[in-house]
């Protein structure tokens, strides 16, 4: 039997932490994106469906139930499938899933399921594929990804998710038929409610980290672990604390030239007036430009914890 996902590249595993645990996903995915799904309702119908799909939009749980529930359009909407489903135990449904809440998708989860790619479907006419988070695809996982859904072995559905489209490879991009999810009201308040309550509770901390990393505090790496990253767990989360540094060094280089209503974080004005008493110019520029390159390394494969730490190190080198 088919792995039930492909997360490990190792035989059947168990569901992962980020999966759906509504088991209801029909009536999930119907009360997130109703207008999506109608639409793809008549699409398998009229038997127009296409074989590569990118779907983007608000709510991470949200998507993958709409996911089972075009899995379901195509494999059978009885009790038994849809139950099999839900387990993510069917055959002809394959799952490439976070391995935690927030994780990247790695190469070897992409490379384990190059033998399902390469394989017909075993119970029904099409074999349905579920790519998660493919915004956080290196570019080396989706080359590989790519050689295998421009040419399928068989009749397959291949699902992406992302929130964002911007955020996923032009590669990908090009190759895929786009749908931007029409998320009900209820979705959309519940991501800007926990939008907020990220920024409430993470940006102090990241001020704190930065002002830590400016002054070359031999607490900065233990404030670092103990502090920011149990509190940043999701891929998004991750490219916002990261907008908030490249806002921070670029304040601590233009607040001298600009009104301070122009800067990102004014508060902090009297934070960066004493930052540049300490520092020449040129250092406080090459911290701005290591700050890019951490957000660079994202697709190079390096964990957050990684380019955090490496970034400590480096500004403590450019400030030293």
């Amino acid at each position: 039997m088919a792995k039930k996902t492909a997360n490990k590249g190792q035989g059947a595993q168990e569901t992962p932490v980020a999966v759906l645990k509504d088991t209801d996903f029909w009536a999930t995915a119907q009360a997130a994106y109703p207008d999506n799904l109608g639409q793809f309702e008549q699409v398998v119908a009229e038997k127009r469906l296409s074989h590569l799909y990118l779907l983007t939009g608000p709510g991470q749980e949200e998507k993958l139930a709409l996911a089972q529930a075009l899995a379901a359009l195509v494999l059978g909407q009885d009790e038994l499938t849809k139950q099999r489903i839900a387990a993510f135990d069917h055959p002809d449904f394959v799952t490439v899933l976070a391995e935690k809440t927030g994780a990247a998708i790695k190469i070897a989860q992409i490379r384990a399921l190059v033998p399902e790619l390469t394989t017909t479907a075993l119970e029904g006419d099409r074999k349905i594929f579920v790519i998660d988070q493919v915004d956080t695809l290196t570019t080396a996982a989706a080359n590989s990804l790519l050689k295998f859904i421009e040419e399928p072995a068989g009749p397959q559905l291949i699902l992406l998710l992302a929130n964002r489209q911007a955020d996923v490879l032009p590669t990908i991009r090009s190759r895929a038929q786009l749908v931007h999810l029409q998320a009900t009201d209820q979705v959309q308040v519940d991501e800007l409610a926990a939008a907020e309550e990220f920024v409430n509770q993470v940006q102090p901390v990241v001020f704190k980290w930065f002002e830590k990393a400016m002054t070359r505090d031999i607490a900065v790496m233990a404030y670092l672990q103990s502090q920011l990253l149990p509190l940043v767990k999701e891929s998004e989360q991750e490219a916002r604390v990261l907008s908030w540094l490249q806002e921070l060094g670029r304040d601590l280089t233009v607040y001298a030239y600009v009104a301070e209503d122009q800067l990102h974080y004014p508060q902090l004005l009297g934070f960066y007036k004493k930052m540049a008493s300490h520092y020449r110019p040129d250092q406080l520029l090459a911290v701005g430009s290591l700050i890019l390159k951490t957000d660079q390394l994202r697709q190079v494969n390096i964990s957050w914890q990684s380019r955090l730490e490496k970034l400590s190190l480096e500004m403590a080198i450019a400030l030293g």
